[in-house]
């Protein structure tokens, strides 16, 4: 791992970060996603929870936290749920200045990987994702590349992930029902090769253009006829995502939706769509996966944070 940026520079180099990596509901809807920046010291600036990629800024949208102390503990082994919440909370440190914030629930595999991490949401990524073919698919198009196994974000996904984390190295990871993360030594390392991962995915898989995602008062035209197409019930029986748990229950459903359902709706049905047109199977998550999502305390799944 390469330590790559001084504290005084980091923060403008992570908001760079997330304005790129937000830089379009293809790759990121709602509060999803997130990106993390290490700097000397053991100290790694990281997406806050539930603010959007693109407004991260040098002065807000961010926390420190002490990932020395964070990676020194899971090097040693899992945590469950509630001892990584409280390891993390206890390594946050507060910056003068700056409005305080609450670390990403992905702040623990952040902090085992190289110095720059970009996570994404990506709907390229997540066909192969949310698909039963798709794991093939990704070992084909990307011999290199880790393919982790549906987990539930925050202690889960963080165990899943140590197993295969290598600091030292440029590393793609592909998160079964959940997305695509890549680690590098320096920024614009990782956002070229969140770039490139996701092109090649597209050019890969003939993959059709993104729809618009346009500002509505209810559901876009788009997924008001998608949603027609499955319908309701299917949508509210067959999850493919934790964002789908968050987002799209049966009010958003029923119309009462805003521009993070939008979003969430739009990559759902592109994944859905492109998995029919490639005559390939979508995987949904269990009853019981969904089912825990609804006990997690800590991040934006979180009952108390539910709307």
């Amino acid at each position: 791992m390469t330590d790559i940026a001084s504290l005084y520079e980091a923060p403008a180099l992570l908001a760079r970060a997330g304005r790129s990596a937000g830089s379009g509901p293809d790759l990121t809807q709602g509060a999803g996603g997130n990106v993390s920046l290490k700097t000397a010291g053991g100290r790694m600036l990281i997406k806050a929870s539930g603010a959007r990629l693109r407004d991260v800024s040098p002065s807000s949208g961010w926390a420190l936290t002490d990932s020395g102390l964070i990676a020194g503990r899971l090097r040693r082994g899992p945590a469950g749920e509630d001892e990584l919440s409280d390891l993390i909370r206890s390594a946050t440190i507060p910056v003068e200045g700056l409005p305080a914030a609450k670390p990403s629930i992905e702040t623990g595999f952040h902090s085992l990987l190289n110095s720059a991490v970009v996570h994404v949401h990506s709907a390229y990524a997540n066909v192969l994702n949310m698909s039963e073919e798709g794991a093939s698919a990704a070992a084909r198009l990307f011999p290199g590349a880790v393919l982790v196994p549906y987990r539930s974000p925050g202690a889960q996904l963080c165990s899943a992930i140590a197993v295969h984390a290598r600091p030292s190295e440029e590393q793609v990871f592909f998160l079964a029902g959940h997305g695509l993360a890549v680690s590098h030594p320096d920024v614009d390392g990782a956002l070229a090769l969140n770039g490139s991962v996701n092109s090649a995915i597209r050019r890969g898989l003939s993959l059709p253009p993104y729809p618009e995602v346009p500002a509505a008062a209810g559901l876009t035209p788009h997924n008001a006829a998608r949603l027609a197409f499955y319908g309701r019930d299917f949508m509210l029986d067959n999850v493919l995502s934790p964002d789908q748990a968050l987002y799209c229950g049966p009010e958003a459903l029923s119309g009462a939706a805003g521009p993070d359902v939008n979003e969430v709706l739009t990559a759902l049905f592109y994944v859905l769509d492109c998995v029919r047109g490639l005559g390939w199977k979508p995987r949904f998550l269990s009853k019981d996966d969904v089912a825990y999502l609804g006990t997690m305390t800590g991040g934006r799944y979180a009952r108390k944070e539910k709307k």
